[in-house]
C-alpha cells in the first residue's frame, strides 16, 4: 500500500499541474469563448484526472453506492446510447481487458474497483470544469460557459453515468445470486 501511495502522490501533482496549465495557458492563447478552449482544456482535465483519480479512489466509498432508480434515469439521459457506440468502436473492449490485466483480487472484484477509479477520475474531471465554467461565468464568458459544461457532460457526465450503470447490474447479480443461495 506504501509503494502504491508513493506512486500515487507525485501523479497526483502532475496531473493537477497539467490540468492547471492548460486551463490558464489555453485561457490566454486561444480564449474562453473559443470551443477549441474547451475541448483543450477537457483533454487536459481527462489526462489531470486518470493521474489524480487513484489517489483519491478510497475517499468517501459511499458515493460508489448506486440507488436502484439510477440506471433508469441515466438510460433516459442517453447513457446506454453512449455506452453502445463505445462498444461499437472498441473502447469497452479495450478497459475491459485492462481491468482484468491488473494482479492481485478476483476478476470481478478487479472489475468493480476499475469502475470506482474511473468514476473518481470522471468526477475529478467534472469537478474541475465546474471550477473552469464559474470563473469564465464570472469574467463575462457565457458562450465559454455553454462550450465548458456541453463537452465536459459528454466527457465526464456520461462516464459515470456508464460506471454506475454497470456497478448496479453487477452488484445487483451479486446479491441476488447472495439471497438465492440462502
Amino acid at each position: 500500500m506504501t509503494a502504491d501511495r508513493d506512486q500515487q502522490i507525485p501523479s497526483a501533482i502532475i496531473g493537477l499541474t497539467i490540468g492547471l496549465t492548460l486551463s490558464v495557458g489555453g485561457w490566454f492563447a486561444i480564449g474562453p469563448d473559443h470551443p477549441v478552449f474547451a475541448v483543450t482544456v477537457q483533454g487536459g482535465f481527462l489526462l489531470m484526472a486518470l493521474l489524480t483519480g487513484p489517489a483519491l479512489v478510497d475517499v468517501g466509498r459511499t458515493r460508489y453506492r448506486v440507488r436502484a432508480y439510477e440506471p433508469r434515469l441515466y438510460a433516459w439521459l442517453g447513457a446506454d446510447l453512449v455506452r453502445r457506440v463505445l462498444d461499437a468502436v472498441g473502447w469497452n473492449r479495450m478497459i475491459g481487458r485492462m481491468r482484468t490485466a491488473e494482479s492481485g483480487a478476483s476478476m470481478l472484484t478487479r472489475y468493480l474497483r476499475g469502475t470506482e477509479q474511473s468514476e473518481t477520475a470522471h468526477l475529478l474531471g467534472a469537478a474541475a470544469t465546474v471550477v473552469v465554467a464559474a470563473v469564465a461565468a464570472a469574467t463575462g464568458h457565457p458562450q465559454g460557459v455553454l462550450h465548458l459544461l456541453l463537452v465536459g457532460f459528454v466527457l465526464h457526465g456520461y462516464p459515470v453515468m456508464i460506471q454506475r450503470t454497470v456497478r448496479f447490474r453487477i452488484t445487483s447479480r451479486r446479491t441476488g445470486r447472495s439471497a438465492d443461495a440462502s
